[in-house]
């Protein structure tokens, strides 16, 4: 976008920011329960399960759109990439302290993500390992925030997560080179999931999401996977894409082959605690910085009315219910389960307020090294 219409948007900074639909592809299908969030008339499983939030990351895919993936903020009739904003305005947008520590980087990506399909075995790279093999400050650390789960072909919903007990280096490279799907799956613990179920998935964790999962995924700001399956929803992909371009043995790494046993799952179940509670709305500290600084998510439900909050921006999802927000600068934006919105560091007054009939539940996703403070 041209620097002088740029310029003419400063005033966005100051606001609330919605933000546009934002389906991205996948080789695996899901969606209908995101369809349903969104109010879709037909909702239906297809190549579109994720929806990415404040997103100033593109795919990875080959042959997909140069910009899939990227976020747009809608103002009137007109959009404009929220990367645009960011890089125009970073300290209004993001926060002096913010730009300091990262540049003019939102550090998150935060996504919708419903699964009619398990996901391929993966892992992702560490912020080390991405510095030194792929020119990125950031890796893929990554958390789930389960918010319903549904049977698909009978099959309870479940996810893949770590390895098992006795599972080796060794065993999993054979299984890997041998592309023993089922024993690949084998390897790792198969954990029941249900709505409210929250997970960290600290890179170089081994897992798979399985059929029948919708959530909010709060992770660092890339699409960095390495793939153990060659072939996977009936397409047979290169080892060149599976492992980043990096080949088999530099790729296989990634992997933290300490992350071993049923006590591995239990260390990264996170549990809501309550940050502040009052008749208007309560909120939880779902992923706080005592498990990791990469990012920080809770949950805000609003009865009455919510006024300021924590310095610095942040992203909502709605999930639930209806309402407004506002702020000094801006006419009320209405609020419905689907909104995605991105609250620039220089918005002042911002309030949430529900519908009389109903409370308003919205995700609040926060980049690097928040710290919660009470409203």
């Amino acid at each position: 976008m041209a620097d002088d219409r740029l310029a003419e948007l400063a005033w966005l900074t100051r606001t609330p920011l919605l933000l546009s639909a934002n389906r991205v592809y996948r080789a695996w299908k899901g969606g209908a329960r995101l369809d349903t969030l969104q109010g879709a008339a037909r909702p239906t499983d297809t190549h579109f399960p994720e929806e990415w939030v404040a997103s100033t990351t593109v795919t990875r895919l080959p042959g997909r759109p140069a910009t899939e993936g990227l976020s747009r903020v809608i103002f009137g009739e007109q959009t404009v990439l929220l990367k645009d904003l960011i890089e125009a305005f970073p300290d209004a947008m993001l926060g002096p302290q913010h730009v300091r520590q990262y540049g003019r980087n939102l550090g998150l990506l935060c996504k919708l993500l419903d699964s009619a399909e398990r996901l391929s075995i993966q892992t992702h790279p560490d912020r080390s390992f991405a510095r030194r093999h792929l020119s990125s400050n950031f890796g893929k650390t990554e958390s789930w925030i389960v918010l319903e789960t549904r049977e698909i072909g009978g099959e309870a919903p479940y996810l893949l997560y770590g390895f098992r007990d006795g599972v080796t280096e060794t065993d999993f490279r054979r299984l890997t080179h041998h592309q023993d799907t089922e024993g690949q799956i084998g390897a790792l613990n198969r954990i029941p999931v249900q709505p409210g179920d929250i997970y960290l998935v600290p890179a170089g964790m081994p897992h798979a999401i399985g059929p029948g999962v919708f959530m909010v995924e709060v992770q660092e700001p890339t699409d960095f996977t390495v793939n153990v399956e060659y072939t996977f929803g009936g397409v047979r992909r290169t080892e060149e894409q599976c492992f980043l371009g990096l080949g088999f043995e530099l790729g296989m790494q990634c992997f933290d082959y300490r992350a071993v046993g049923l006590p591995c799952v239990e260390d990264n179940r996170l549990l809501p605690r309550m940050l502040s509670e009052t008749p208007a709305y309560r909120e939880e500290v779902l992923i706080g910085p005592e498990r990791t600084r990469c990012f920080g998510a809770t949950r805000l439900e609003v009865r009455g009315t919510a006024k300021t909050r924590p310095e610095g921006c942040c992203a909502g999802i709605v999930v639930r219910g209806t309402g407004v927000i506002a702020c000094r600068h801006a006419e009320a934006m209405a609020l419905r389960p689907g909104t995605s919105f991105f609250l620039p560091a220089a918005a002042e007054d911002v309030t949430i307020e529900a519908q009389p009939s109903e409370a308003i539940a919205i995700i609040l996703c926060y980049p690097p090294d928040w710290k919660p403070a009470s409203r």
